[in-house]
């Protein structure tokens, strides 16, 4: 039982590229909600989904990292972690819990949010780097999910408007592109196993 569920969680990595691939489309799903629903809480309501795969796709790269971490690692992936935690956190408070109405002057749950938005970034920036100095992930896969990260830094920031969005974008897309590099570099040395032997 606990083979199979290691098993399992080493080809989690790949629920990175649905949920960068949500997050990327994000601020369409915020037009079209504000247009066709006159709110974008619509879709604010739904982004978890988004979040909570993000956070099974990292369980699923720390398994697959295997040996190689070190304590820049760990740091990367506790961080990361942290920061979806809070993002979610966040979102359930201000959307689906409706905290700030109760609390308007500290608005604890979009404080979490923002607050959670940059440790997502710095951990991702972390972790492309060490990720790709280690061996542990694929340089063509790593180093453009750190420069995704340091683009959704720049756009949790503030809003900049459609500069603002398209960094919002590419940092989904760099989650997905990460995702999608591991299940071709796995593909890759099981073809390679195979013709060896």
């Amino acid at each position: 039982m606990i083979r199979l569920l290691s098993a399992l969680l080493r080809w989690c990595y790949l629920l990175c590229v649905p949920g960068g691939v949500l997050w990327a489309l994000s601020p369409l799903g915020i037009y079209l909600s504000e247009r066709r629903y006159r709110t974008p809480d619509v879709f604010w309501e739904l982004f978890p989904v988004c979040v909570l795969l993000l956070v099974v796709g990292l369980a699923g790269i720390y398994t697959r990292w295997g040996d190689r971490r070190g304590w820049l690692a760990e740091a990367g992936f506790l961080v990361t972690l942290l920061g979806l935690i809070l993002v979610f956190a966040g979102i359930v408070g201000v959307y689906w819990l409706g905290l700030d109405n109760v609390y308007l002057m500290t608005a604890p749950a979009y404080t979490t949010f923002r607050l959670g938005l940059f440790v997502l970034a710095a951990g991702g920036i972390l972790l492309g780097v060490v990720g790709a100095r280690s061996g542990a992930l694929p340089v063509w896969g790593a180093l453009p999910f750190a420069i995704g990260s340091l683009a959704g830094m720049i756009s949790f920031y503030r809003d900049l408007g459609a500069f603002g969005a398209s960094l919002w974008i590419m940092f989904g897309v760099g989650w997905a592109w990460l995702g999608f590099s591991l299940a071709v570099s796995s593909f890759v040395a099981a073809r390679r196993k195979r013709r060896v032997k």
